[in-house]
């Protein structure tokens, strides 16, 4: 159905989230480096999630039904 898949995905805002942190190491404002921090982390936790639904999803295939 979907022309991605969750590794692209997961890779993707992994990537994401390190040009942000490339970015705030380049010492933003206050109020810059809110914004990168939230976002990096909002990121991170996506991926996470991604990361671990798929983890879940190939342990369920692997189940004798």
């Amino acid at each position: 159905m979907s022309g991605i898949s969750d590794l692209e995905i997961y890779q993707r805002f992994n990537a994401i989230a390190e040009e942000l942190d490339q970015l705030y190491a380049r010492g933003p404002s206050l109020i810059g480096g809110t914004a990168l921090t939230t976002a990096v982390r909002t990121l991170r936790g996506m991926a996470g999630a991604i990361y671990e639904h798929s983890l879940m999803v190939a342990d369920d295939d692997s189940l004798p039904q």
